[in-house]
């Protein structure tokens, strides 16, 4: 098996609705029907008889060369492609070997009227390891789901290449380039905060985030400047705001949280200008430390970057 990809992508269905996956998947090959088409035809094509039986198949009805051409692409070298589909969930790659496999007992409920044999088995991930998830990938790539043929070469498969090798697109990444800059512009924004505005941004925060203060902040509650309950999540978290505030002041609020923990499901902690690196307890994941660059990355993500323009404006 070489290193290097084939840098072309062909999509595939592995049987109508995907029947032949689970073999496929489990078998390590790319499962396929074309029942009319005889066997030693597949194993060693004659095209122009191929293309005949295809066109005999269909008649007058459209379809027949574009069949012809998705079945020449599985036959006619297919290790130069990578073959990929959709199944739970995910994208799912794979490259081949040449040469059609026939079923030998042409039962094609569980199995296809052929396949080929895997190079590299089925993945649902990257080359460095990210899961493919439909849900992350781009429009032009999932719309290739709703082809009907058994195999097409669609428009975006310049992108299915680029996803499968974990390269980012050049938009994309200028994109990325320009909102780190401006969130590190952010941070530095939110330094000249008055503490009342900070408090007040952590609590457009929190609001944002689907948190509904149970008392002000800044309040009368001894110790607690903010009270907020997640109605979905059924939780109340204890929220302390503090522009600056060093590691002993943090470890002085985890106590007060630990002792109301009957009452609070997790604790914030929001500081802008820290005194060194502040690091709740080992363990502890109900405890969030949120510094400035935290804060202004949520600042940037949830779409309150000009409200802290205006404030120093």
């Amino acid at each position: 098996m070489s290193d290097k990809l084939p840098t072309s992508v062909r999509y595939v269905k592995n049987g109508s609705k995907g029947r032949w996956w689970p073999v496929a998947k489990a078998g390590e090959q790319v499962h396929l029907g074309w029942n009319e088409v005889p066997g030693t035809l597949l194993q060693k094509p004659d095209y122009s008889k191929i293309e005949k039986k295809v066109r005999a198949y269909f008649g007058n009805k459209p379809g027949a060369t574009q069949d012809f051409n998705q079945l020449r692409d599985l036959l006619d070298s297919p290790s130069k492609h990578i073959w990929m589909t959709f199944e739970d969930g995910c994208m799912w790659w794979c490259t081949v070997r040449n040469g059609a496999v026939v079923n030998p007992d042409g039962e094609s409920r569980r199995k296809g009227h052929f396949w080929l044999v895997c190079d590299r088995p089925w993945s649902n991930r990257s080359v460095k390891g990210k899961l493919l998830s439909i849900a992350d990938l781009p429009g032009m790539v999932t719309k290739t789901a709703g082809f009907q043929g058994a195999v097409c070469e669609p428009g975006a498969w310049q992108i299915v290449l680029r996803i499968i090798q974990d390269e980012q697109d050049p938009s994309a990444a200028s994109a990325v380039k320009a909102r780190s800059a401006y969130q590190l512009a952010i941070h530095e924004m939110i330094k000249g905060l008055s503490p009342k505005d900070f408090e007040q941004l952590i609590d457009l925060i929190l609001g944002r985030s689907g948190w509904v203060r149970i008392c002000t902040l800044g309040g009368n509650t001894e110790g607690v400047d903010a009270e907020v309950e997640n109605l979905a999540a059924a939780e109340i978290a204890f929220v302390q705001v503090k522009s600056t505030a060093g590691q002993a002041e943090l470890n002085d609020y985890v106590q007060r949280f630990q002792n109301r923990s009957d009452r609070y499901a997790r604790m914030i902690f929001a500081v802008h200008s820290p005194h060194g690196k502040l690091v709740p307890p080992s363990g502890l994941t109900s405890v969030q430390v949120w510094e400035g660059d935290r804060v202004a990355g949520l600042v940037v993500r949830l779409g309150l970057g000009e409200w802290v323009e205006n404030r120093l404006a």
